[in-house]
């Protein structure tokens, strides 16, 4: 299928929906195309293109991994050159790590630890260390999670937002099941791109339809359930330029500065994370930029608002990016 086979508009009102309105219905993509007024064929058929064009990466369901006993965190590592290769081999290996980036810093590994329910991430992260024979490295686990403005959720409607909440959102479900765990590990695979892909799925795991559907509902009820939608490679989307800045803000200046950042900056993520005394960058803002140039927004914002001790940490090169998978085996 031809790209021009469907409008620009309708393409972007395509991936909002698929990101942030993805209907859990029988026919999803029936109701889909009757939104865009296109056929359910047609929705099928320009999804599988983009999953070819590897734009899409997946539509599944986005589990809050607090509920379900696991627990998240950044870690950056300091690997020496030589030893980088076979670091970024046993981390990417790793079932837990979901996101990995090589960034410009002697700190140049960084990635978000997601643990069993019966795991300790800051041990897991020991002992990925001795692995990778790294001496050096931060725990940087989120202390809050800022959410952008809706005016400015409206500049990244191409994007998808991240699907981890490093932050703890929902009581811990002392009580999960088995079957509870077998659903999750179902949905968050990748949902068949069919006229009936929940009745597949329901199939497979011998149960009703509307048992499949009353379990989904129960779980966003619970916050168990952040969102089910899609996960796309912003890059493909021409932002090819990625930039985590690191900034040391007094905290009751905090709020103000992230909202005016948002004003001038595409900002997908926002956090505030643990300081060290020689690492004092509390605020964390992930940055996304068509060309290079548009990076200079940066210390000249920073500059604006008196902000002298920032870092800006350009991914090299995206090493990791998959769905976080819960109940994970080691």
């Amino acid at each position: 299928m031809a790209l021009d086979k469907i409008s620009p508009i309708t393409e972007k009102e395509l991936l909002n929906i698929i990101q942030k309105e993805f209907p859990l219905e029988k026919r999803p993509f029936l109701k889909i195309g009757e939104r865009l007024n296109i056929k359910e064929e047609e929705v099928i058929k320009y999804l599988k293109y983009l999953k070819k064009k590897r734009i899409l990466r997946q539509i599944s369901a986005i589990f809050n991994p607090w509920f379900f006993g696991h627990r998240s965190s950044l870690f950056t590592f300091k690997v020496p050159p030589e030893k980088l290769d076979k670091a970024i081999s046993i981390i990417n290996k790793h079932p837990g790590i979901s996101h990995n980036y090589l960034r410009n810093h002697s700190y140049n590994l960084w990635f978000i630890l997601v643990s069993l329910p019966e795991e300790d991430p800051l041990n897991e992260a020991d002992r990925l260390a001795k692995l990778c024979e790294v001496k050096d490295y931060l725990y940087l686990p989120a202390l809050r999670t800022f959410k952008i403005s809706t005016i400015f959720e409206d500049k990244i409607s191409g994007f998808d937002k991240e699907e981890i909440t490093e932050t703890e959102t929902v009581e811990v479900n002392e009580n999960i099941t088995e079957k509870d765990k077998i659903l999750v590990k179902v949905l968050q695979e990748p949902l068949p791109l069919t006229k009936t892909p929940f009745k597949e799925i329901a199939k497979s795991l011998g149960i009703k339809e509307e048992a499949l559907f009353l379990w989904i509902k129960e779980m966003k009820e619970k916050g168990a359930l952040r969102r089910f939608g899609a996960l796309l490679k912003h890059d493909k989307l021409g932002f090819k330029v990625n930039v985590m800045v690191a900034w040391e803000v007094k905290r009751d200046k905090i709020d103000f500065f992230i909202e005016e950042l948002s004003k001038e900056l595409l900002i997908t993520h926002c956090y505030e994370r643990k300081t060290y005394p020689n690492w004092k960058y509390n605020l964390y803002t992930m940055c996304h930029f068509k060309e290079k140039k548009e990076k200079e927004k940066i210390p000249l914002l920073a500059q604006k608002h008196g902000i002298e001790n920032f870092i800006m940490l350009e991914t090299i090169k995206e090493l990791k990016k998959i769905r976080l998978k819960l109940f994970y085996q080691l």
